[in-house]
């Protein structure tokens, strides 16, 4: 099963060459994530919850499949592999993967100017594509949460710089402003990011969900309006131009098909 989770950047430092090489957690062990059942196969359930045990996370197969891995702006539309890698990799993971408390941390390189710059301007958040198989087994995790099921064989494919990430703020890219922002529960984050597919786009981008990158830019627009695009939201609504209506809908379809509907929660 194909799945995606959020996290964060914590550290970075352009290059002489113009790259940025950065330091982040990717994964975290030991919670209890959020996914519609639609995402795991289980369109009977309107929410899954999803336990990843840290001897899943954690276990040498799993850690080393963070290494080397591309980085992307958004999800793809279907897993990164060598027939579509130059099409949506901006960057990669190296060979440096290691557990830093209930988290796995990778170092990364950014090679592509526009995702820098959103990493910059603040988009700092990740998102971690990946395969895993779901043991339904329910029960409670060591925190006491109830979950669902449980994630087995957890193997990265991708890493995401997005706008807002499944597994919580800890999983950021570097940054030192103090940002006030709403923070959102997993719950409503899963509810208001369903909810923006088909909605207007103005309406959409004015949506919390996308106040942590408000502000900011991402490949020549608002990050909010580039975010909620992502998520599926109608450029089309919109009182405009004919012209720059044909002009949004195109860029939605070259977003739509780099970035794919892969989300988070």
């Amino acid at each position: 099963m194909y799945l995606n989770d959020r996290l964060t950047i914590d550290t970075k430092r352009r290059t002489r060459d113009g790259y940025l090489t950065v330091n982040a957690r990717v994964a975290r062990a030991d919670n209890v994530q959020l996914y519609s059942g639609a995402e795991v196969g289980r369109p009977d359930m309107a929410t899954v919850r999803v336990f990843r045990p840290s001897q899943e996370v954690f276990s040498a197969d799993t850690m080393q499949s963070f290494a080397h891995r591309p980085v992307t702006l958004g999800h793809p539309s279907t897993a990164v592999s060598a027939g579509n890698w130059k099409d949506v990799a901006k960057g990669w993971s190296d060979g440096e993967v290691a557990r830093d408390g209930d988290f796995v941390r990778v170092s990364m390189l950014l090679a592509d100017a526009d995702t820098i710059a959103a990493v910059e301007n603040g988009t700092r958040e990740l998102s971690m594509g990946y395969d895993c198989t779901l043991d339904w087994t329910a029960g409670t995790s060591p925190s006491g949460e109830a979950y669902d099921a449980i994630q087995r064989g957890i193997r990265s494919n991708h890493i995401a710089v997005v706008g807002a990430a499944r597994g919580g703020k800890e999983l950021r890219l570097g940054d030192s402003a103090d940002r006030q922002e709403r923070h959102l529960s997993d719950a409503e984050q899963l509810s208001m990011r369903d909810s923006v597919h088909g909605m207007p786009i103005d309406q959409a981008a004015a949506l919390p969900l996308y106040d942590n990158v408000r502000g900011t830019n991402v490949s020549g627009m608002p990050a909010e309006r580039y975010f909620a695009i992502v998520d599926g939201a109608d450029v089309t609504t919109r009182e405009i131009s004919d012209a720059a209506a044909k002009a949004e809908t195109a860029y939605a379809q070259m977003v739509s098909d780099m970035n794919g509907s892969w989300r988070g929660a």
